[in-house]
């Protein structure tokens, strides 16, 4: 049976929204990266003292990619499509 790529938390950000911008700007590079957080934060959209904190992991294989595009991002030097895929912040996995 194949094993699954070891994932690494690559940044945690205040809230779901931040995260899934984070999430569609990986996924429009072509990085495989999902987005888990507190079901407290998602539900009530607290973002206090860690509450409502959203991790990104990515596979291992990806992290230096992924930096990389982060980095643009905060430099505004990354454009996203109409077309990029936002995942959802799936409560049963926090």
């Amino acid at each position: 049976m194949p094993s699954l790529p070891r994932e690494v938390e690559l940044i945690r950000v205040p809230g779901g929204i931040n995260a899934e911008s984070i999430v569609a700007a990986l996924h429009g590079s072509g990085i495989p990266a999902r987005a888990h957080g507190e079901a407290v934060g998602a539900i009530y959209g607290l973002t206090l003292d860690g509450l409502g904190e959203v991790s990104i992991f990515v596979p291992e294989d990806y992290v230096e990619q992924a930096r990389t595009v982060l980095a643009a991002g905060e430099h505004g030097d990354l454009l996203l499509s109409d077309n990029d895929a936002v995942d959802e912040i799936d409560p049963e996995h926090c």
